[in-house]
């Protein structure tokens, strides 16, 4: 895992996602149908990212051999950083998009733990971005639960990484209305991000329960750290929230005012009774 975070999401793709407390999905890890059935056909956002840099050929095109050469060359546990920050920045990506399976194929078959974690986060992220269908029923077949559940979160953020609404709708069907979800936490906060209105229309349209709080709270932060504050205030009210993700909306609500307006984030507060932080 340390070896995951160091290296971070770079694979060559400007897949921004965000994977803060991320994990295996709590709820039907299993589907027995296809995510995408209910998917709808949403025209890009205008956060997508074209990927052209990956779908052009290139100037002296390589043979898909070529590239499992490179990649496996420098795909070594002892091999140094910068050599697998090319492979990651470069080879894989091209691979990829040349011919996911067989990038894929080469992710399963590492033995060290480390590596192999590694490459299937950032094959899914790829194959999520360019193909997510296919992605998800490579991913639906791996043998291990847990390690198949984080692939399946990782396919979600590269597809979120080129359509925001389609990413949510992806990884939506994995998760219980009774109970947060981080990596969809993680996805609406971004797509609110990019289209809040979208964003919080789809959280305010979810059924009453711990997730939509928790989504709002989400959307609450994201709109008082773009700069207002004072409507960000307002979302604490009209969402209706209560206990602990009240309280964590209210903190951060607070916090970026009092940067902005003490005098303001005071009066507010001041309005919130004496159930809320001070």
């Amino acid at each position: 895992m340390a070896l995951l975070a160091a290296t971070g999401v770079t694979a060559g793709v400007a897949i921004d996602a965000a994977m803060d407390g991320g994990g295996p999905p709590r709820a039907r890890t299993r589907a027995e149908a296809s995510p995408f059935v209910a998917l709808p056909a949403a025209a890009p956002s205008h956060a997508s990212r074209t990927l052209e840099t990956l779908q052009q050929p290139a100037s002296a095109p390589l043979r898909n051999e070529d590239l499992e050469q490179r990649v496996s060359a420098a795909w070594r546990s002892d091999a140094d950083a910068a050599s697998r920050d090319e492979v990651l920045q470069k080879w894989l990506p091209r691979w990829v998009a040349s011919d996911a399976q067989a990038a894929a194929r080469f992710a399963e078959i590492q033995s060290d733990p480390a590596l192999r974690e590694l490459a299937l986060c950032h094959v899914a992220l790829l194959w999520g971005a360019l193909d997510a269908e296919r992605a998800v029923n490579w991913a639906r077949a791996l043998p291990d639960a847990a390690e198949r559940d984080s692939t399946l979160i990782h396919i979600a953020n590269g597809l979120s990484s080129v359509d925001p609404a389609r990413g949510v709708a992806l990884r939506e069907p994995f998760t219980a209305a009774n109970r947060p979800d981080s990596p969809l936490s993680n996805l609406v906060q971004q797509w609110a991000s990019y289209d809040f209105d979208a964003a919080l229309a789809w959280t305010n349209a979810r059924a009453p329960g711990a997730q939509r709080d928790d989504l709002r709270q989400r959307l609450i932060y994201v709109r008082a750290a773009a700069g207002d504050p004072a409507a960000a205030a307002r979302l604490v009210t009209e969402s209706a929230l209560t206990g602990d993700a009240k309280m964590a909306a209210v903190a951060s609500v607070r916090q970026e005012w009092e940067q902005r307006d003490a005098a303001a984030a005071h009066e507010w507060m001041q309005t919130l009774g004496p159930a809320t932080p001070n």
